[in-house]
């Protein structure tokens, strides 16, 4: 399960799939509890995103409820690094398995630190998302080609850098948690499956099931 926790970020990338800017809407402590613990009843792992998730005032506080819910390694999130301090511990907590933590880093996003591009650097090697299962060292570094596709989905500011493509894939196929509350199938935010309040039951139980796709937004529309 995929949390937004903000729209907000402090980069404004060329490819970014939400357009997202300095301005937005950040998720409540109540509502982010909620949806930690529907994902911990359907089994979900949770990833945290946004936006930027570093800059949401309750980061940190957040990280803590999101280890709560999930198995140790089964919390997810990616960060552009750009608030080095942040980043070089979440990097610390990644290399001992605490949580998963990727930073994006490709053409599209502003320069960072070179120390926080090192500290997610595993093996001296880049551009990819590296396991060390000896050492269950979760960091990594990811970039849009492991998206799928060469390029980034055409939605978002992205539609303007490829405005000769059509999406052929999902921004986000996982289940996609927004600011507000709100499920939807994938982080197109095309099928709406009720809130972390009233979620869509009967769907939620396939999900647990495993009985249930939620792919490509398209394939339902």
């Amino acid at each position: 399960m995929y949390i937004q926790i903000t729209t907000r970020c402090n980069m404004q990338c060329d490819h970014c799939c939400y357009s997202c800017t300095a301005k937005g809407e950040d998720m409540s402590r109540d509502t982010f509890f909620t949806a930690c613990k529907l994902a911990e009843e359907y089994s979900e792992y949770i990833g945290i995103g946004g936006g930027e998730p570093t800059i949401h005032p309750l980061f940190w506080d957040f990280l803590g409820l999101g280890l709560a819910h999930t198995e140790e390694g089964y919390l997810w999130m990616a960060t552009n690094g750009k608030i080095t301090e942040t980043a070089l511990i979440l990097a610390k907590l990644a290399k001992k398995g605490v949580i998963a933590v990727e930073l994006s880093q490709d053409e599209y996003h502003e320069r960072i630190s070179e120390k926080v591009i090192e500290a997610f650097t595993v093996d001296r090697r880049r551009g990819e998302y590296i396991s060390n299962n000896r050492s269950n060292d979760l960091r990594g570094i990811r970039d849009v080609t492991q998206q799928g596709s060469k390029n980034p989905v055409p939605v978002g500011r992205a539609k303007e850098l490829f405005e000769d493509e059509e999406p052929t894939a999902c921004v986000c196929n996982d289940l996609f948690v927004a600011p507000n509350g709100d499920i939807y199938s994938c982080g197109c935010q095309t099928i709406k499956l009720g809130t972390v309040y009233q979620p869509d039951e009967k769907t939620m139980d396939r999900i647990k099931e495993e009985s249930f796709d939620n792919g490509w937004c398209q394939t339902y529309t």
